[in-house]
């Protein structure tokens, strides 16, 4: 029968539920000793429990010791190693709270070996302390790290207990409160975070007559502030907006951080097509920041790329109608240039000189500083991307000089044609005035959650969440295009989605030979090498190069490694199918043949082993279902 130790709290020993008694304290402290070292040796132990006494007594103590441990425990309890070696038997069946997994270990509120003192040793007080040093490590590493769980910070419950754990070993530690407060916030529970505060604030005055350290106050009134947005932003049964609010609260912050002129970054969010990023802009800019606050909003659109300040008119527009309303009054020498700007002549004067630009950006920066001596400046701009060249130097010019104390960016960019703006981020960048943060696809759990908000539990029993999910790769938009039609009608693999209009577009911007590569990409069940496309293309295995590296560049496809060499596939299976569903029948059918009999030929090589189920697909779809049949027959035998 097993022995249960417990060393967390008051110690004790017990065997089938009956205690065991030692006959001294030093006897029991010997064997708690070895439940935690488990080996040691007999000059330890007697410097431990009988430094003050000369060496003979001391040993002559340590041997009376080990006589009751054994005879309480039995004779095999502890082994000898050599002639001055101990050892605890683990195959006695001692087990001991101390060593249990760290999930139980760290959830105990005991102090190791409470109430347990031993006159005249020193040196055994001071392991003991040194012991409870490393519980309270452990206990707190372990609370560290399931706090970096986001699904631990989704369940107020559990937070909350692994916070009260942590609050109960270090009661006035700073990094305690300052990860406690952030994540009730990332759980959106910000009466805990507040409260955690107060308790915190309290407990230093009436302790140690402190208060809170700055950063720690202001993360307080962040939380304030978060709590009274969370009740306009908190998404309605109509809300589409989903998944996103760790990095709302993220920027939000950040603005925060500015209202209160505190050291912060101005964003721009980062994300391929249709991962949400102006849907995330869009509920920051619909949050209410005070009347002290001016938001400015403009669109960056492709078609404008090449026009000076076209980025800029959507910006002057609101000005204007804020001056008209009589909401804004500026002087005559910032209203100048109104005009030019307004009628979108403004590109043609700059390219002709008849306007020069440094003018019109002193101009622009005169009118910022008129606004920024009335109002702080929540600046967004959509699409950055498409910013034409002399906004990107005006944008530039405006955060160098206002940026972070009077004027605050925000913008969203597509991280495939980030190259179009490199120049202006990285000069940000350096500075410290802007940060990146990056969107991801949701999640499966995300996209199940999607789901059954939108659809609902009363919706065709057939859908399958995981089949969405892979046919939509987490893309938002896609997602959201998807289960719109999913509404208005039953699931279907290949239901039409309004995306397309999004991809028509993006494939309008590639030429001939581009479009020709994905066409045959399209063809490929799964993914396709060089050879594969070369026959399909007609191009050379350079030519084809030069074209694959663009569309890596773009975003179209992706290129990884296999066997020996690379294959391409589509990044997003919505690119595929939506390629592919466009080919005439004709063509559709003429390459599947081509690529069937490609691979039919190759009967010498292993490959064609490798090959043969895509081969047999491909007659398949190319209506050569005798060839199919033949060469499946060929699989089974």
């Amino acid at each position: 029968m097993d022995y249960h130790v417990t060393l967390l709290g008051t110690p004790d020993i017990s065997r089938a539920g009956e205690t065991i008694y030692f006959p001294y304290r030093k006897a029991e402290g010997v064997f708690y000793y070895l439940c935690v070292e488990k080996t040691t040796n007999r000059d330890e132990l007697v410097s431990l429990f009988w430094g003050s006494s000369n060496e003979d007594s001391g040993r002559k103590s340590l041997r009376q010791a080990l006589f009751h441990i054994r005879r309480c425990l039995g004779d095999n309890v502890i082994i000898l190693q050599g002639r001055n070696g101990l050892k605890l038997n683990q195959h006695c069946g001692i087990q001991t709270d101390w060593d249990v997994p760290e999930a139980e270990f760290a959830l105990s509120r005991q102090r190791f070996l409470d109430f347990f003192y031993l006159r005249d040793c020193p040196e055994f007080d001071a392991w003991v302390e040194r012991q409870r040093e490393v519980q309270i490590s452990r206990c707190l590493s372990y609370i560290e790290k399931q706090l970096k769980n986001p699904a631990i910070c989704a369940d107020v419950s559990a937070l909350k207990n692994l916070m009260e754990i942590w609050q109960f070993w270090k009661p006035w530690d700073e990094k305690m409160i300052l990860t406690g407060m952030k994540c009730y916030a990332q759980a959106e529970n910000y009466a805990l975070g507040i409260q955690l505060y107060q308790e915190y604030a309290k407990r230093l005055q009436n302790d140690l007559s402190e208060t809170p350290s700055h950063a720690v106050e202001l993360l307080y009134r962040t939380l304030l502030h978060r709590k009274k947005v969370s009740f306009r932003r908190h998404p309605s049964t109509k809300d589409t907006f989903f998944c996103r609010w760790t990095e709302l609260q993220t920027i939000d912050e950040q603005i925060f951080r500015f209202l209160n002129e505190e050291t912060t970054a101005s964003v721009v969010i980062e994300g391929e097509v249709g991962i949400g990023k102006t849907a995330l802009m869009r509920q920051i800019y619909n949050i209410d920041y005070g009347p002290n606050v001016l938001k400015l909003v403009s669109h960056c659109y492709s078609v404008e790329a090449e026009f000076s300040m076209k980025s800029w008119r959507d910006l002057f527009v609101q000005l204007d109608n804020l001056c008209g309303k009589g909401e804004l009054h500026l002087s005559e020498a910032s209203m100048q240039f109104f005009p030019l700007l307004l009628s979108g002549h403004a590109a043609e004067e700059i390219a002709s000189g008849a306007n020069s630009g440094s003018t019109l950006t002193n101009g622009v920066l005169t009118l910022f500083k008129e606004l920024t001596s009335q109002w702080k400046i929540l600046l967004f701009f959509d699409s950055l991307q498409w910013m034409d060249r002399f906004s990107q130097q005006l944008l530039q010019r405006i955060m160098i000089e206002f940026g972070n104390e009077q004027v605050f960016l925000l913008a969203t960019c597509r991280s495939d044609e980030k190259k179009n703006v490199r120049g202006l981020l990285l000069a940000l960048q350096e500075r410290s005035l802007i940060t990146s943060l990056p969107l991801l696809p949701f999640t499966e759990a995300e996209t199940k959650t999607v789901i059954d908000t939108i659809l609902q539990p009363s919706q065709d029993s057939s859908i399958n969440a995981r089949d969405i999910f892979l046919r939509t790769e987490g893309n938002p938009l896609v997602l959201m295009e998807t289960l719109r039609v999913l509404k208005q009608t039953t699931w279907n693999q290949n239901c039409p989605t309004q995306i397309d209009m999004l991809i028509q577009l993006r494939l309008e911007q590639l030429d001939g030979r581009q479009r020709r590569v994905l066409d045959a990409l399209s063809v490929h069940f799964e993914h396709a090498n060089l050879e594969d496309l070369e026959i399909l293309t007609s191009m050379n295995s350079m030519e084809l190069i030069d074209v694959l590296d663009t569309l890596l560049n773009a975003g179209f496809i992706v290129e990884l490694p296999w066997g020996n060499g690379v294959v391409y596939k589509f990044k997003h299976q919505f690119y595929k199918d939506y390629i592919y569903q466009s080919l005439s029948m004709g063509k559709r059918q003429l390459w599947h043949r081509v690529v069937a009999e490609f691979y039919d030929k190759q009967k010498t090589d292993v490959r064609w082993r490798i090959l043969l189920p895509y081969t047999i697909r491909h007659y398949e779809y190319c209506g050569n279902a005798e060839r199919a049949a033949t060469l499946r027959e060929a699989v089974e035998s």
